[in-house]
């Protein structure tokens, strides 16, 4: 490490004290891209217009940020000062980790934002990182209360003889990693805790020659498989994705109508199926031995069959290798019950095997999940919902309620039309008996009278006529 900025700052550390600046071992440490709120610890401010805010170490332009309670251009794109008078500082990149200091004329407090930073030492045979908070001047400093670990991608601690944490001072740890060829494009960790409690994260990427990605994904998603960087192909240039030597334009590729290549040459396949499990390649079109990438896809699956009666379910979960499952692959099961009980791992080709098996009637409505994990991390996860047989005829049965319902609603209007049809008919009959009774009494008037015939026949014509107009 350089001694000529370690002495520089020590130089800047005796000036702010001369000047009367309290000299603070007050450390904030966070992750490049986060926000962080430096406090200032002023006592009793009153207004934060009498507050100044600086920066120190080696900048070119004016070290003052915050001037009588304003924040000064150009710092007033990422920086903002709250109502309690402390700096927010947004989108952090390595130059913001210095030391900072809030005045009021009167008095001041000062803290270190130090960023945590990963990186890597090219060894033979094994993969070497770094993980420190960093300062402008390089590794900044720690006390006794920090410490460091090391996890997956998913926040899982590294477990197993090839993954080897070591302390090498108060603010370094390093990881020794024995070195696979799926360690390619594999994303680690490193956490800095103080006083137990975490305070920032650093994530690192390894790079393989020659290595393969792993990518696991569960049956039925969508998935994107990276090219790498393609930025040495130039404008014209262009990819080619094969799987397991095949190239995807071919007939009898898995491939075939469920996928395509996007403009950044990443390949989507739409609805993943246990038939694209295989090993990947992006290469340039021109050179097909030029290998972009190199991407080892592995499948995850449940299926469920239901016993004799309906009364047990059993679970199967799947994991379809490329081509074989490693030793440090795993597969759990989430718990299903009290009586619900498990099956050993089995293995059967290129695959990973292990059941549950649920007695229906033993459990509510639930959510059992199938983990595939590598070295103990979860790398994919499919669920499968159960349902209470009780509840099953539930939902059976209410359909089935609304459909007697509409019977019965069809049925009654039906007797009720009837019914109303049948006293419209008795009706009807009563006023046909009425205008025969008529005719008749009309009759027997006519046969004892000589006179004017024509005339009571007419009249007794329009009588009926009348009557049937009544009844109509």
């Amino acid at each position: 490490m350089d001694s000529f900025p370690l002495l520089r700052l020590f130089l800047l550390s005796l000036t702010h004290a001369a000047a009367g600046l309290q000299s603070s071992d007050h450390f904030m440490f966070s992750t490049l891209g986060d926000r962080v709120t430096l406090p200032c610890c002023i006592p009793s401010i009153e207004s934060c217009s009498s507050i100044n805010w600086n920066v120190y170490g080696h900048v070119k332009s004016d070290p003052q940020v915050v001037k009588a309670g304003k924040v000064t251009a150009p710092n007033d794109l990422r920086l903002r000062l709250l109502k309690d008078c402390s700096l927010e500082i947004n989108q952090l990149v390595l130059n913001d980790a210095r030391q900072y200091s809030c005045d009021n004329g009167a008095l001041n407090s000062s803290v270190s934002l130090q960023i945590l930073k990963v990186t890597e030492t090219h060894a033979q045979k094994d993969i070497e990182l770094q993980c420190y908070p960093s300062t402008y001047v390089g590794q900044g400093q720690c006390s006794t209360r920090v410490h460091f670990k090391w996890t997956t991608e998913d926040n899982t601690p590294l477990n197993g003889g090839r993954f080897q944490p070591e302390n090498r001072g108060p603010c370094l740890s390093q990881l020794n990693i024995a070195k696979k060829t799926t360690d390619h494009h594999r994303k680690w960790k490193c956490q800095l805790f103080q006083n137990d409690t975490l305070k920032a994260t650093a994530s690192y990427t390894t790079t393989v020659k020659d290595g393969i990605e792993e990518v696991f994904t569960a049956v039925g998603e969508s998935v994107s498989l990276s090219c790498g960087n393609t930025s040495s192909l130039g404008v014209s240039g262009s990819v080619a994705w094969a799987v397991g030597g095949r190239p995807l334009t071919d007939d009898i590729s898995p491939c075939k109508g469920q996928c395509h290549v996007n403009t950044d040459s990443s390949l989507v396949i739409s609805k993943v199926s246990a038939l694209h499990a295989g090993d990947y390649n992006c290469s340039e079109s021109a050179d097909q031995h030029k290998v972009l990438n190199r991407i080892r896809l592995h499948t995850l699956d449940v299926t469920s069959e239901h016993g004799p009666g309906g009364d047990n379910l059993t679970l199967t979960c799947v994991l379809t290798c490329s081509v074989k499952c490693e030793k440090d692959f795993n597969l759990t099961w989430s718990e299903g019950g009290q009586n619900s009980w498990q099956s050993e791992l089995m293995h059967e080709n290129n695959t990973l095997i292990k059941r549950i098996f649920v007695p229906v009637r033993s459990v509510t409505s639930d959510e059992l999940t199938c983990m595939a994990r590598r070295e103990g991390a979860v790398v994919a996860s499919k669920k499968w919902h159960t349902v209470n047989s009780l509840q099953t005829l539930a939902w059976l049965a209410l359909p089935l309620g609304l459909l007697i319902c509409i019977a019965a609603g069809g049925l009654y209007m039906y007797m009720k039309r009837k019914h109303n049809k049948d006293a419209g008919n008795e009706q009807s009959n009563i006023g046909m008996t009425h205008v025969y009774d008529v005719i008749e009494d009309e009759n027997n008037e006519e046969l004892h009278q000589q006179g004017g015939v024509k005339r009571d026949a007419f009249t007794t014509t329009d009588s009926f006529y009348d009557l049937l107009q009544a009844v109509y």
